[in-house]
């Protein structure tokens, strides 16, 4: 009898990631807090893994064309430059600061985040008509047919209301339990980025298409000539 796609093994990557998951807490309360603050390592390394999400998808987008996953990994690059842009408060860091800005930069920033947030509110409507249009769940329907990564999609939701409950949502308010809650905040949103691009690389493997080998060409047969 053969057996369930969706029931193959996790990797080791999977189980790391389960471990990291256990590991947020004790680390939030050992790290330094300043890593924790706007702009500082912890966002650093939201953004950049946020951003190698982003390329990973372009470059699956390269190698798959004209596949049907290629279509979902156009898609999801501009949803990685989402997070990105929501992880740098839509271009906030960037503005000069108002007491020390010159008079040019001064006009800029009233109207830049506006425009940055209406680009985003355009692009985000884009991608909600183009993913009804071209069907890009058929993709991830068939790779989770093949293989359901549990581990990653448990790590991925607890990561997710963890980092909500530690900003005070929900009504958890783990923000006045913990003492180091928003470190505790960062690291579950760290883990959640890794936990989710380590999901779009399994949707990618299992939809990957299989690589075509080069035609054989065989010389003719040579007949030994008969001896007169």
């Amino acid at each position: 009898m053969r057996r369930g796609s969706s029931r193959l093994p996790a990797g080791r990557g999977e189980w790391a990631l389960l471990a990291a998951l256990a590991a947020c807490y004790p680390a939030s309360v050992v790290l330094p807090a300043a890593w924790a603050r706007e702009g500082g390592l912890l966002e650093n390394l939201q953004v950049l893994v946020l951003l190698a999400g982003c390329a990973l998808a372009l470059l699956m987008y390269v190698r798959a064309r004209p596949a049907r996953v290629a279509m979902l990994a156009l898609w999801v690059a501009p949803v990685w430059l989402l997070l990105a842009g929501r992880e740098l408060s839509w271009g906030r860091a960037w503005l000069p600061d108002p007491a020390t800005a010159t008079d040019t930069l001064a006009t800029m920033a009233p109207w830049f985040q506006p425009l940055v947030r209406s680009g985003a509110a355009v692009l985000l409507a884009a991608l909600v008509l183009s993913a009804v249009y071209y069907r890009i769940d058929g993709p991830l329907r068939a790779a989770f047919a093949r293989r359901v990564p549990w581990i990653v999609l448990v790590v991925l939701l607890a990561a997710a209301m963890g980092s909500t409950c530690a900003e005070g949502h929900m009504s958890c308010h783990l923000d006045r339990l913990l003492p180091s809650a928003q470190t505790f905040e960062e690291l579950c949103e760290l883990l959640a980025y890794v936990a989710l691009c380590m999901g779009q690389h399994v949707v990618f493997v299992h939809q990957m298409p299989a690589k075509r080998m080069p035609d054989v060409v065989r010389a003719p047969a040579v007949v030994p000539e008969e001896v007169g």
